[in-house]
């Protein structure tokens, strides 16, 4: 027989991402290939003059540590870093006016 799973105590990874941002040459694919649309340009350019990844505002929670943007990147100028884990609960708690809608 199966169990039902509790989703109010399953967990998910929370990704930190890391962008070097003098090695970044603005290519996109991070921005474009990031499942959660967590990532979007900057409006500072690095040294060389190209614009670099952030995260957007209010996305700080919805990276998922999947590492398809640092995988994705030829330069080798992300790292996404997963050490902490957030319950289904906490995180629509945090993020319901976003879901509400």
């Amino acid at each position: 027989m199966r169990r039902l799973v509790n989703l109010h105590k399953m967990k998910r990874p929370i990704g930190k991402i890391q962008v070097n941002i003098d090695l970044c040459k603005d290519c996109k694919f991070c921005i474009e290939f990031c499942p959660n649309d967590v990532l979007e340009e900057s409006k500072d350019v690095n040294f060389k003059g190209y614009h670099y990844p952030v995260v957007k505002p209010g996305k700080e929670l919805e990276c998922v540590a999947c590492k398809m943007c640092e995988k994705v990147c030829p330069d080798f100028a992300i790292t996404v870093i997963s050490e902490e884990y957030i319950t289904y609960d906490k995180y629509y708690g945090v993020n319901k006016h976003a879901h509400s809608s």
